[in-house]
């Protein structure tokens, strides 16, 4: 019997004497990572955003999310039982675990403790089920076979959606909080245009996986799929950072050097902050910026920077709380004469401003330690010096995406977040790079 686990390169003989007897069917692997992936993308469908309730305080969270998350946190857990929990031991590096734990202490000094750890109880859900599919999966073709019928469930649906009920897949001037430019905007299946373009950008990067590691024709055909839904929806964000990503991750595959590698992925990384925070804080930098971009969704995202830091300083050294500061009752109607459209924000648009707003300064160091630098340091021990193959890849394309989204999208810590919960993918599997060795498929 092929190794349980060779999709993260396991080798055989490192199995237990028992797990033969204990092992899980290929048809419930690929039935489990696929109903996984498909919940991970989006498992909010057909949303309709013309429903006035979407105005209300975020506070009770949804029974729809905690029962698909639970459900799904339950079957995964059976199965890696079942076939090993020693294969997750790598990721107990201790960034990741200092992480865990401010993150969990924090949430227990939240100002809204119950709200955080409910909050935190989805996010650590979400991660296990992130690491979890790369145990699960028995082979990188299996993997990739599994992420190609999970893409054609939400591109197929995505593109009836907009055919058969354009009212709940097509943005319209009745949604609410309804943007001028929005209507006509494709989202498909997906609460929001920019959600969908997040999602397409994925579907792309896992495309070119699959048509490397299974079928060229089923990843190209992906490929093209995703990206006629990416430009129909109109999300800007999504649509400038594909083409940043295929070349900066190409270009590593010719600059094999550490140093090299290094400075490639983290320049654009740094540039892209200073662009966004640097536009707030430094006169020059925002001058610089407003005259060379005119666009009014970065000017609107600078009014929700500001607000962001200014609280920050509120709470510096332990934060809010995870999910305790965006649309809950102190945000939306708390603390100021005159509403704006900042005070209804979900989110700052800004991953490393909404990580100090939950933990503090002190988790925003930590998380650059576990997930910007931690992953570029197992890059190299995975493969320093040569060319990556076609898993690595998919991780460094995915890890990329989630860094530089974070600049202009909340895409950590949110386990309801597609780019989120693949950007933890991307992190676990470089990690698990580095104690196993790549097998084939």
């Amino acid at each position: 019997m092929a190794s349980a686990d060779v999709a993260i390169g396991i080798p055989a003989d490192g199995r237990q004497r028992d797990v033969a007897g204990r092992d899980v069917p290929d048809v419930l692997r690929v039935l489990l990572n696929g109903a996984v992936f498909v919940l991970l993308w989006n498992h909010v469908w057909f949303q309709d955003l013309a429903d006035r309730s979407a105005l209300a305080a975020a506070e009770d969270g949804s029974l729809l999310t905690q029962v698909l998350f639970g459900g799904a946190g339950l079957a995964m857990a059976w199965a890696i039982h079942r076939i090993g929990l020693r294969h997750l031991r790598p990721l107990a590096s201790r960034p990741l675990i200092l992480c865990a734990i401010w993150l969990g202490l924090t949430a227990m000094l939240s100002v809204e403790p119950s709200l955080s750890l409910r909050r935190l109880t989805l996010f650590a859900i979400a991660a296990m089920l992130s690491a979890g599919v790369l145990i699960v999966a028995r082979s990188p073709r299996q993997l990739a076979l599994t992420l190609a019928g999970a893409a054609l469930v939400i591109l197929v649906s995505s593109y009836l959606a907009v055919a058969l009920v354009p009212d709940l897949a097509i943005h319209s001037a009745f949604d609410v909080n309804s943007d001028p430019s929005h209507p006509g905007l494709w989202r498909g299946i997906f609460p929001h245009k920019n959600e969908a373009g997040a999602a397409m950008v994925i579907l792309v990067l896992v495309g070119l996986y699959i048509a490397t590691a299974a079928s060229r024709v089923l990843g190209w055909s992906i490929v093209f799929l995703a990206a006629g839904l990416l430009v129909a929806s109109g999300s800007k964000t999504a649509i400038l950072l594909l083409p940043v990503i295929l070349a900066v991750t190409g270009l590593c595959q010719v600059l094999t050097g550490g140093l090299a590698r290094t400075l490639l992925l983290l320049g654009p990384v740094a540039g892209f902050s200073v662009i966004s925070i640097g536009s707030v804080l430094i006169p020059p930098i925002r001058d610089a910026v407003g005259a060379l971009l005119t666009d009014a969704t970065f000017t609107g995202r600078s009014e929700i920077w500001q607000f962001a830091l200014d609280n920050i300083f509120v709470r510096p050294w332990r934060g809010w709380g995870i999910g305790a500061f965006w649309m809950t009752e102190r945000t939306m109607f708390a603390g100021s004469e005159e509403l704006t459209w900042v005070n209804t924000a979900n989110h700052s648009h800004n991953a490393y401003l909404d990580t100090a707003l939950i933990g503090g300064f002190p988790f925003l160091v930590l998380t650059v330690v576990a997930f910007v630098l931690a992953p570029v340091r197992d890059l190299q021990r995975a493969a320093g010096g040569t060319r990556l193959d076609a898993e690595t890849l998919l991780f460094l394309r995915l890890w990329f995406l989630g860094l530089v989204s974070a600049s202009f999208e909340t895409v950590l810590y949110n386990g309801n977040n597609a780019t989120c919960c693949m950007f933890m993918m991307a992190v676990f599997g470089l990690r698990l790079r580095t104690r196993y060795a790549v097998a084939a498929g």
